[in-house]
């Protein structure tokens, strides 16, 4: 078990009654992944680089590429919610230019939910061509052997801590951490980690996900260890952070969706920027507003891969 791991499964263990053991969290997890995994295609790797020209690894052109994937038709792809990083635009505009389908499973997923479903689904038609996931996820997809060697046209622009050496996982776009809040419902506008411990906030924090399964919960995690005097190396103050946002009972256990942003469920929600800035105009009857907390900025990216099964 890595350090993080470890103290993920110490965030928890705080926040809960009973202390889980890491097994059983991912069991529980896993008992709600549903997904799609699958076979390393043409439509596979041409999903993953839909923004920019790109080359397999083996050398085939993109003209090849393109034309492969309209023979194939079809691309199964997971965990893409249409308001996150404008993936429903981007999806759209790949099925305009292309022709191409696609299905779109579980949009609202994790992405440990993701590396299961490629395990879980594996020979299965509907198992995912491509993964959209957090650093963390796709080291660990990479080690276990879930991804294609894959390298975009690009690769060798991106910086090297953001893509795998043999090209496995590359990262795509990146955000900050950031509080947003329903300026409706919440008087007095949190700059800061330390201002969410004000009683002003009872019952109204939340966070997008699990740190076990989210990369925008683990994210949020790192942010409140740097507000409180942790590091990248030492996340210990951010476990500890929100187990005394749980005791004075200013967290909430609801994760933050656009749903509950809209409904007025989540007043304040610690989330990456570009999902926060979403809510502004999706909820324009929340009043959402945005801030980069001034005690805890931290920014990180996510990784796109193809399923190698």
């Amino acid at each position: 078990m890595h350090d993080y791991e470890a103290q993920e499964v110490e965030f928890w263990a705080k926040l809960n009654e009973k202390s889980l053991t890491r097994s059983q969290m991912l069991r529980r997890s896993a008992a709600a992944a549903v997904g799609l995994t699958v076979l390393a295609s043409p439509a596979a790797a041409f999903a993953a680089s839909a923004r920019t020209e790109t080359q397999l690894a083996g050398g085939m052109s993109m003209s090849d590429l393109v034309a492969a994937a309209k023979k194939e038709g079809h691309v199964n792809l997971i965990a893409l919610p249409p308001d996150w990083a404008n993936y429903g635009a981007i999806l759209k505009a790949f099925k305009s230019k292309y022709g191409i389908s696609y299905t779109d499973d579980n949009p609202d997923g994790s992405s440990a939910q993701e590396n299961q479903a490629i395990t879980s689904l594996k020979g299965n038609d509907r198992a995912p061509d491509a993964v959209d996931v957090g650093p963390g996820f796709a080291i660990q997809g990479a080690q276990q052997g879930l991804y294609a060697a894959y390298k975009t046209a690009g690769f060798s622009t991106v910086p090297s801590n953001m893509r795998d050496p043999k090209g496995r996982w590359t990262g795509d776009y990146w955000g900050a951490i950031s509080i947003g809040y329903n300026a409706k419902l919440v008087s007095t506008p949190p700059t800061s980690f330390k201002d969410l411990l004000n009683s002003t906030y009872k019952g109204q924090v939340a966070m997008n996900g699990s740190p076990l399964t989210s990369g925008s919960a683990v994210a949020g995690v790192f942010a409140a260890a740097l507000a409180n005097g942790g590091s990248l190396g030492n996340v210990g103050p951010g476990i500890d952070f929100f187990a005394k946002l749980k005791d004075s009972g200013n967290f909430i256990t609801v994760e933050s969706t656009p749903q509950t942003v809209a409904s007025g469920e989540t007043p304040i929600s610690i989330d990456w920027d570009y999902l926060n800035l979403g809510y502004v105009k999706e909820s324009p009857a929340a009043d959402w507003k945005v801030v980069i907390p001034s005690d805890g900025v931290y920014g990180s990216f996510y990784a796109q891969a193809i399923n190698a099964q």
